[in-house]
């Protein structure tokens, strides 16, 4: 399984957007919906960028760390 590419830009640049992707991937867990995973993730990325200036890398930085909390989630990884 390879590592997702996770550009400098989008760590330092979308920070909001992927906390409010790592919380989205948890709450998915949690059981906070019916959606499927990839329903949720695509839902939840549009509720947070709604109203936001459009900026390029912005989903893209919502899905790699949708997909990064996830494997931390599977692998038992905490971050309390």
């Amino acid at each position: 399984m390879a590592a997702l590419p996770i550009s400098a830009h989008s760590a330092h640049t979308f920070s909001q957007t992927e906390k409010a992707a790592r919380r989205a991937a948890r709450q998915w867990f949690a059981g906070a919906t019916r959606l499927t995973l990839a329903c949720w993730r695509d839902d939840r990325c549009a509720a947070h960028c709604s109203g936001l200036p459009a900026a390029g890398g912005r989903v893209d930085a919502f899905n790699q760390a949708f997909a990064r909390e996830l494997a931390a989630i599977i692998a038992g990884v905490s971050h309390d």
